[in-house]
């Protein structure tokens, strides 16, 4: 449970961070990356990589001022055209999201906030894979301010970083009788999920729960207009929603449900 309380920690702080620090990464914390990415990497068949001194490939964003200092991510490599790897790339990649931010690291996902084809030019590429997001990462600009903040304050400066869609809309195919019927663990996944990022920031994610067998499930909501990347949301929103039930195993897939155990 001490693992599972430090990504709790780290769903209830992180944040979209769009400013950096010119400070490169140190050995250290990038030999710690590189060591979380080798286990997700085997679980997920995946190749996520982590990238390091490539400001190019955020030139434009970082001219006009979209974003600042950016120059390290976290590559999405995975099997071409595969639906499932896309939803498991998100899982993984957020799974090392969270202990990124659990080293004072700042990260923000981008989908067009960058030079994909550059980024893709240093990264080891399959003829089988392809590069489909990316996760900025590095120190948050101020980032004394930052590490000097209570865990109260980086939690509230969380709640208050952006706005995010209702417990209502994200269980948007329950009643309200049944959302007060279903039981805690769901109610902190959700609340976990709500805190995720998304790709596009669209969070076309939504939970129900099925009483009758006591599971969850996790449905693509279309109306959302992310079709792009609405399979990565779904694997990102599934880790939040994990860590926050506690224990159980997801299956993958739109629908796919959450077995408590």
């Amino acid at each position: 449970m001490a693992e599972h309380n430090q990504l709790i920690d780290a769903i209830n702080i992180r944040t979209a961070v769009r400013a950096y620090d010119d400070e490169p990464i140190d050995d250290d914390a990038a030999r710690q990356l590189d060591m979380a990415l080798q286990p997700v990497n085997l679980l997920g068949n995946l190749n996520l990589q982590l990238v390091l001194n490539q400001p190019q490939v955020f030139a434009e964003a970082n001219a006009s001022g979209h974003l600042t200092g950016a120059a390290n991510y976290l590559a999405l490599v995975a099997p071409k055209d595969d639906d499932q790897a896309k939803e498991r790339a998100g899982f993984y990649a957020e799974r090392v999201v969270l202990t990124a931010t659990l080293r004072g690291l700042g990260t923000l996902w981008v989908a067009g906030s960058w030079d994909k084809a550059e980024a893709a030019k240093h990264c080891r590429i399959g003829n089988d894979e392809e590069l489909l997001l990316g996760v900025v990462i590095g120190h948050p600009k101020n980032r004394l301010a930052y590490q000097s903040m209570t865990y109260e304050e980086l939690c509230e400066r969380q709640r208050t970083h952006r706005s995010t869609k209702t417990f209502e809309q994200f269980t948007a195919l329950m009643s309200d009788d049944e959302r007060a019927a279903a039981p805690d663990w769901f109610k902190a996944g959700v609340e976990a999920a709500m805190k995720a990022p998304s790709a596009m920031n669209r969070q076309p994610i939504t939970f129900s729960y099925n009483p009758d067998d006591d599971t969850a499930a996790a449905h693509i909501d279309t109306s959302a207009g992310d079709e792009h990347h609405a399979l990565n949301d779904l694997g990102i929103a599934k880790l939040h929603f994990q860590i926050g039930a506690g224990q159980g195993q997801w299956a993958w897939g739109d629908g796919g449900l959450f077995i408590h155990k």
